[in-house]
């Protein structure tokens, strides 16, 4: 059982902006949102690996920067 956590958050601000993604830190609050607001709970019955936290974000965060860069 995993959830993506406020602290969970800022490790993955982090890792982009160590992995050359400078300019999208700090994520903005509605990208943070969106996130809590996915994985921040378990959708019950079912149940969140930390694999499909990683990848879900992952795609969110790069769909996001797509169609919001200017």
């Amino acid at each position: 059982m995993a959830e993506l956590t406020e602290k969970d958050l800022m490790k993955i601000e982090d890792y982009y902006y160590l992995t050359g993604y400078k300019h999208w830190y700090p994520f903005p609050c509605e990208l943070k949102k969106k996130l809590l607001d996915i994985y921040g709970k378990e959708p019950f019955p079912h149940e969140w690996t930390e694999q499909d936290i990683f990848e879900g974000s992952r795609k969110i965060i790069m769909d996001y920067f797509k169609n919001n860069s200017n």
